[in-house]
């Protein structure tokens, strides 16, 4: 009797981690909706990269075209392909309906250590950010730029335009057409800043 009832607890135990755990691995794609994490005003997203050595990509950026600023981190998660080895979360915007701590994106490397693939969310119902979309990113003039470049597919994909973060995702919108000179997209590293030596504060150098 003792026995069944063991194996009846063992069975409902690993029923519940298989309803735990259904549908929660994302994978190497994000979730179709963000979270909102806790602690991330500009000074605990500072003391946060402080504490240990920096990766070029990480650090605090500004995308002045929405008057967004965000934080990239790494981060571990059994959720997540460790594919996906960066997250993107707001620190501030000038839209008061999304709250800091919000996670706008994923990124993950590629064979080029200045490139990266990146997962940004497109559409935004009030202050939930979901429909994840793709595009790539370039890391430019000495880490202090992360310029988005249009794809060359030749068919045509439109995202959101008129929710989170619309110049954007305008400006990485895959079209047929000829490019016209545009002036680059992106956003710009304003944490850590270079030092004396041109080299980022508590970021990794290699030899």
């Amino acid at each position: 009797m003792r026995l069944v009832s063991c194996l009846i607890v063992l069975l409902l135990s690993a029923t519940i981690a298989m309803a735990d755990n259904d549908g929660k691995y994302f994978g190497d794609k994000p979730p179709k909706q963000s979270i909102v994490l806790p602690g991330y005003s500009p000074e605990e997203a500072k003391a946060r990269l402080d504490s240990s050595p920096l990766q070029p990509i990480e650090g605090i950026w500004e995308y002045p075209d929405e008057m967004v600023t965000v934080v990239v981190e790494r981060f571990t998660s059994p959720q997540f392909s460790r594919k996906l080895k960066y997250r993107i979360v707001l620190i501030d915007s000038e839209d008061l309906s999304l709250l800091p701590g919000t996670v706008i994106g994923y990124i993950a490397e590629s064979a080029d250590d200045s490139k990266f693939e990146l997962w940004l969310y497109s559409e935004q119902d009030e202050s939930n950010l979901f429909g994840p979309g793709k595009c790539i990113a370039t890391l430019k003039d000495e880490g202090t730029s992360l310029i988005f470049k249009r794809s060359s597919l030749k068919t045509r994909i439109r995202f959101n335009l008129t929710r989170f973060l619309p110049k954007l995702f305008r400006f990485i919108s895959i079209s047929p057409y000829i490019d016209k000179e545009e002036l680059p997209v992106g956003f710009s590293k304003i944490y850590p800043a270079l030092d004396d030596n041109g080299s980022l504060h508590h970021e990794i150098r290699y030899l």
